[in-house]
């Protein structure tokens, strides 16, 4: 990376998959909670919830996404996590294989530490018989569909591994389309808390073909966290999932050009050439950088200020 933004490495351009902050949605939440009070809901929001979301994902006129109606249930989800943690439970309850791509969200390698394993390194064994794969679409190592994510669900198919969908960053997204038609995707998981900003206010939702397990208990019995589907609720009957990319695409676009990067379909993420932007790396397989701050601040009109600032010392 060119000496000049080594100054940036850390506070501005970062590695984490944090989305842009969405200022419309924080007022609209203040002033909600200023006309009416903090939120005093006696009311049970998980069914209007679950519709809800699917017509959310489904009104985006930037992606599209085909398929949810394969999945014959539908649970309440802290954020994508609460899903990713069920699927990391049925791999050890059945002692399968958990199967990665290089460049995956590193939460799936941390918490199931001892039975994972890359796939489709030259070092690595094939997909096989005993296997279970978690693949995100955005895909976190790069910000687009990964190229072989066909390919991959045709192989799953043709072996009986289930797999489970991580779309946690849709709604920070555009220019995508993708089908979870394939009898191999046993769960799918979208969230609120990139595309809507409800980081404090975790809510997701998980499509599944299972139809037992704690999220599937924690639906029937109602035993979601309310306040947090009251809030994703409300959030999705307000702002679409086309409010982020409608907003910041100009300036991922024009903050790329400023740091020679090349722009993604997902607003917060930017990819950087081999050698020049290593120190940005996943897994060595990617360089991906975060882009959030310098596009929320080009947004606002701060952007040059504050990067002369920070190059200047």
């Amino acid at each position: 990376m060119s000496k000049q933004y080594t100054a940036l490495y850390g506070d501005y351009l970062g590695t984490t998959g944090n989305s842009t902050s969405i200022e419309p949605t924080f007022k609209f939440l203040s002033d909600h909670v200023a006309e009416h009070g903090w939120f005093n809901i006696d009311y049970d929001v998980q069914d209007e919830y679950l519709d809800n979301f699917t017509q959310w994902i489904q009104s985006s006129k930037l992606n599209k996404v085909h398929g949810l109606e394969t999945f014959p249930f539908k649970y309440m989800s802290l954020g994508a996590t609460q899903t990713l943690d069920w699927f990391h439970y049925e791999c050890a309850r059945n002692k399968w294989r958990l199967r990665m791509l290089r460049g995956e969200y590193p939460y799936n390698r941390d918490v199931h530490e001892f039975y994972w394993e890359w796939f489709l390194d030259e070092d690595c064994d094939p997909l096989d018989h005993g296997d279970a794969v978690i693949m995100s679409v955005p895909f976190s190592g790069a910000g687009h569909i990964h190229p072989r994510y066909y390919e991959i669900l045709e192989k799953c198919d043709e072996l009986n591994i289930p797999v489970m969908i991580d779309c946690a960053w849709f709604g920070t997204c555009y220019d995508l389309e993708w089908t979870l038609d394939f009898k191999c995707i046993k769960v799918v998981a979208f969230s609120t808390t990139k595309g809507l900003g409800t980081g404090q206010f975790r809510s997701g939702i998980c499509y599944t073909k299972w139809k037992y397990g704690p999220l599937s208990v924690q639906t029937e019995w109602h035993h979601g966290i309310h306040m947090n589907a009251y809030v994703g609720n409300l959030l999705m009957q307000n702002f679409s999932p086309d409010t982020v990319p409608n907003l910041y695409k100009e300036a991922q676009i024009e903050v790329c050009k400023y740091f020679g990067l090349t722009p993604t379909p997902t607003i917060h993420v930017a990819n950087g050439r081999k050698g020049e932007w290593d120190y940005f790396h996943r897994d060595d397989s990617y360089n991906r950088i975060n882009i959030r701050k310098p596009v929320f601040d080009y947004y606002k009109n701060k952007f040059y200020n504050i990067v002369e600032k920070k190059l200047n010392g």
